[in-house]
């Protein structure tokens, strides 16, 4: 009797570490959970590929590409992809430094916002300069006009992420504790510079 009421008195140790908070589990639950997310977020883009293809081979009416639409110009989206490029890969830089250098990777998570930034500012410039109207119609304007927008909001929400790595990357910060959840970011950051790619030569060339 006197063994029960002493298990059953006072409550449990709460410093007591809990082992679905060990780094291997939290390393393995931000990748597949990072992996579940971008296998979902892809989905997204597939469809607007598909939708470029099906329309073109379609192109009802001729209206796929009308007189009043051309191809907007290939070096404005060249500095888009290479700064969204750019902004990846100095993600991927930091992650990889956060656990050991949090200065370095807080140094290449700056460097990287400030790419991604500039990617954003060129893809407002290039939507006011696209050398045609989206509201005359077509399939291709719709088809640019969709993915892109998808893209830099996407881009937009990413760059706030990547604030809060910043914030965190600080010698007693979350992200130095946990450098798995940073590298999951850099992943997902990969795959936008991966459609950013695939969207260039699609858009800018087909």
């Amino acid at each position: 009797m006197s063994q029960q009421s002493q298990q059953s008195r006072g409550l449990p140790n709460l410093v007591a570490s809990a082992p679905e908070w060990s780094t291997d589990v939290d390393a393995r639950v931000s990748s597949v959970g990072m992996w579940i997310f971008m296998g979902a977020n892809a989905m997204l883009f597939v469809a607007f590929f598909f939708a470029f293809f099906y329309l073109r081979a379609l192109n009802n009416a001729d209206n796929w590409m009308n007189i009043w639409t051309v191809h907007p110009r290939r070096y404005i989206g060249g500095i888009i992809v290479l700064l969204l490029v750019a902004c990846a890969g100095l993600v991927v830089m930091g992650a990889r430094s956060a656990a050991k250098a949090p200065s370095t990777a807080r140094m290449f998570f700056w460097l990287a916002l400030l790419a991604g930034v500039l990617c954003c500012g060129f893809q407002v410039y290039e939507f006011k300069h696209l050398g045609f109207d989206p509201q005359m119609g077509g399939g291709y304007a719709s088809v640019f006009v969709g993915l892109k927008s998808v893209l830099m909001a996407e881009i937009v929400v990413a760059m706030i992420w990547l604030g809060t790595h910043i914030a965190q990357a600080t010698p007693i910060g979350d992200t130095t504790a946990r450098p798995a959840s940073a590298a999951a970011f850099g992943n997902f950051l990969v795959m936008l510079a991966g459609v950013g790619v695939v969207a260039y030569l699609v858009l800018y060339f087909i």
